[in-house]
């Protein structure tokens, strides 16, 4: 078991999207297209068939319930229910050939600490040295080239 917590979007948000099709906390209608992109899905944490899922495009607020300034953005989700990726799960591999971009923050909402992670090589070394860093309180993984949201990390109580 990995020290690190990976924590997609809740199952109850992507059911709400899915259901409403309004961005949950800014009512902007969500988007319903097939997949020009690999994504990757906020719920599952895994790239998208490229023209062959239909993925939901939609505002988020990653940052709601967890810090109190709002950071809004675009995000994609399966149109279909899929899985949610575990919190005990290690990083998602199919997320490996996207790279990634590591923001730090404290619990003032500060980036501390900012990594580009390449393609091809696992975020992992690089989650584990940022969150020994006492002041940081998670690690957003970011998009490396349009830097939306794709999920949260935190340390595993007990780490």
């Amino acid at each position: 078991m990995s020290e690190l917590r990976i924590i997609a979007i809740a199952s109850e948000l992507a059911d709400q999207v899915r259901a409403t099709m309004v961005s949950p906390g800014y009512g902007h209608p969500v988007t319903a297209k097939v997949a020009t992109g690999l994504g990757p899905c906020r719920h599952c944490l895994q790239p998208f068939a490229v023209g062959e899922e239909v993925r939901l495009l939609f505002t988020l607020n990653p940052f709601d319930g967890v810090a109190s300034i709002p950071q809004p953005g675009p995000v994609f989700l399966h149109e279909e229910a899929c899985k949610r990726h575990g919190e005990e799960e290690e990083y998602p591999e199919g997320l490996l050939q996207l790279g990634a971009l590591l923001d730090g923050y404290d619990a003032e909402q500060m980036i501390r600490r900012r990594e580009l992670v390449a393609r091809d090589v696992s975020p992992e070394t690089s989650l584990r040295e940022m969150l020994m860093d006492p002041l940081l309180q998670y690690v957003v993984v970011r998009d490396p080239n349009a830097g939306c949201y794709r999920m949260r990390v935190e340390r595993r109580e007990g780490h």
